[in-house]
């Protein structure tokens, strides 16, 4: 290991200056969004009045990143990504001020929230592989361990903070507040990346033809096809979000059926997995130092799948909350650590296999695919659902993740070189 390898930390990290002006405005924007995600919640049910139209809302919102996402990769490519990041929070901004408006003058319906969760998502079709490209114009790759490790965990403590305050300013101050404070922090992240300098690199090129624009987009494809690395974190990456969908769509369920409690567990259970996977994410850089990417991977897969199945146990304790209790911190353990490191080497070793040029494009095509597995999968285990119960299909996931990562380990499936070189 070089000493220049040595000496690289979060300190270093931290030294960075145009790095820290987006980290601070992604802290900022995260915390507005983990507000509205509890009060859009609130929102869709009261403007409503039923419960189907959340789900389709939700389902709408992802649409947006798998059918429009991968065609604007190339024009983002040929843009000033600083620019679009600072273009696409102020559109935001302006969006989420007009949905407080409308809700204030009670001109708010289903199919009002359906028309602005479109727009919204459609720009963050934008904004999401803007932010991917500008990674190498703003930290060095030789910090990205430390840098994406630092983002994720400052993220998740931020989303904490902003969802124990959410209840708060919806009871004190109304739905309507709690929108306006999403989009101010929009509003603040556009000023703080308007002074980040990206370098010469990001001078926005002339525009292009449709000719031109069909060739960028096959050429994202071919790039895609013809590298079997980035096939690979595709199919883990698609793979990974599906295999999660059951705890996350079935947390009611879980919590009421197999844990025997009631919903003052789910917060329990939600703080305790995202403070595992934050501080996880903060020991990722050091763990990467010593152990290859597929042997991190193929450990993390393992803990998530044990950890589902784990769940499974506090069905026996019914009459036990505490051992429930025990047991689920246990569960929350293993798939927080296992969660944060397999998302953590896979962003890691996807931003350093993919050309700076081709980032835009591949970043777009690879969250597409990855997102695509989570409406798909959803659909699955709501029909799965109507048949077996929880308990089944949290033991037959489980044994699922497990056996695709011993299956990865035995075909030593390419996922990088080892991280220090």
């Amino acid at each position: 290991m070089s000493e220049k390898e040595n000496k690289i930390g979060y300190r270093t990290v931290l030294k960075q200056k145009e790095y820290v002006k987006v980290l601070v405005a992604n802290l900022i924007s995260r915390f507005g969004d983990s507000i509205d995600a509890i009060a859009f919640t609130w929102l869709v049910y009261q403007a409503t009045g039923k419960a189907s139209w959340s789900a389709i809302i939700f389902a709408v919102n992802q649409l947006p990143g798998i059918f429009v996402q991968p065609f604007v990769g190339p024009i983002v490519e040929r843009m000033n990504k600083k620019r679009v990041l600072v273009v696409t929070d102020i559109i935001r901004a302006v969006i989420i001020i007009l949905l407080a408006g409308l809700y204030v003058t009670n001109n708010i319906n289903a199919w009002v929230l359906l028309l602005f969760t479109i727009i919204i998502s459609t720009v963050e079709s934008f904004n999401i592989p803007a932010a991917t490209a500008i990674v190498p114009s703003i930290i060095n790759l030789d910090y990205y361990e430390y840098s994406s490790s630092l983002s994720k965990s400052l993220g998740t403590a931020v989303e904490l903070v902003g969802m124990a305050v959410a209840g708060g300013i919806l009871a004190l101050f109304g739905v309507h507040t709690a929108i306006a404070i999403d989009a101010a922090t929009f509003a603040i992240s556009a000023v703080i990346l308007s002074f980040v300098n990206m370098g010469e690199a990001e001078i926005s090129k002339a525009a292009m033809s449709a000719r031109e624009y069909i060739g960028s987009l096959k050429e994202g494809v071919s790039y895609v096809k013809d590298y079997k690395i980035i096939r690979n974190f595709c199919i883990l990456g698609a793979f990974a979000n599906a295999a999660l969908v059951p705890i996350n769509s079935l947390q009611g369920p879980m919590v009421s059926e197999l844990m025997g409690q009631g919903p003052e567990f789910l917060s329990f259970y939600g703080i305790s997995l995202s403070v595992f996977i934050g501080v996880s994410s903060l020991a990722y850089p050091f763990i990467s130092k010593k152990v290859a990417p597929l042997t991190t991977i193929v450990t993390a897969g393992l803990l998530v799948g044990l950890g589902v199945f784990s769940i499974t146990f506090t069905r026996f304790f019914h009459d036990n909350a505490a051992m429930v209790y025990v047991i689920a911190f246990l569960s929350c353990m293993l798939i927080g650590v296992g969660a944060a490191l397999l998302t953590s080497t896979l962003n890691v070793q996807f931003i350093k296999s993919v050309k700076p040029e081709y980032l835009a494009r591949v970043a777009s095509i690879f969250n597409a695919i990855v997102g695509a597995a989570s409406p798909v999968t959803s659909f699955i285990v709501g029909l799965v659902a109507a048949v077996f119960s929880i308990s089944q299909i949290f033991t037959v996931s489980a044994i699922i993740y497990i056996v695709i990562f011993i299956v990865l380990a035995i075909k030593k499936v390419d996922f990088g070189e080892r991280n220090q070189g």
